[in-house]
């Protein structure tokens, strides 16, 4: 089972960044190659915020979601910090149903049960307008099967396999699929990783 946001509302009490200020180099990488500002903005998940105030950073409207009123405290604090505006929303990704939608989604170790993925990935394609670019990072199952001590959820079949992804998006509009190993730099997610880097966008209609 996924954590309650009790667990994460703890977590997040500290005045530190349980996983740093700065922000995911995949997101960093992946935004400056699909992402021309200005753009709307979905980080869905946000945790403390670090990925979405460097979005808005660089001139996009940014919309940050997660179930944790501490994490989404925290996002409100670094983006006062670095003079940005970011929109929060508390919601449970398992159950929101956003009434528009956004012109890409940032996605980072969002890691839900086997049978909460698939309505996510149903949101994920929703809520991108056409053309819209989704951009994600989950750790695959060997960041445990393997013994990485990086960091991710301790049950392997909470993490996402490229097999998976090609199940649920359609494979004309991916953009990128890497089996990756990044280093990690993160807080709490320190050293090598076994992730899935993906990058994917919505068809235009016709």
């Amino acid at each position: 089972m996924s954590k309650p946001a009790t667990f994460w509302d703890d977590r997040f009490q500290a005045d530190e960044y349980i996983y740093g200020a700065q922000p995911n180099d995949f997101v960093v990488d992946a935004a400056a190659t699909w992402l021309d500002a200005p753009q709307e903005v979905l980080d869905l998940g946000v945790g403390e915020g670090r990925n979405a105030v460097y979005l808005a950073q660089q001139g996009h409207t940014v919309t940050a979601v997660d179930y944790s009123a501490q994490g989404l405290r925290k996002t409100r604090r670094l983006a006062d910090e670095k003079g940005v505006q970011v929109e929060t929303i508390e919601a449970d990704v398992r159950e929101w149903a956003p009434d528009r939608d956004w012109d890409a989604i940032v996605v980072t170790f969002l890691h839900l049960p086997p049978a909460a993925r698939p309505p996510l990935y149903r949101r994920l394609r929703a809520s991108l307008r056409p053309g819209g670019v989704l951009i994600a990072e989950w750790f695959r199952p060997e960041q445990r099967t393997q013994n990485y001590t990086s960091g991710g959820p301790p049950d392997p079949n909470m993490m996402v396999t490229a097999d998976e992804l090609r199940t649920h998006f359609d494979e004309a509009g991916i953009e990128q699929m890497a089996i990756a190993e990044p280093i990690l730099e993160e807080g709490m997610h320190q050293g090598p990783a076994a992730t899935v880097q993906f990058v994917w966008r919505r068809p235009h209609r016709s």
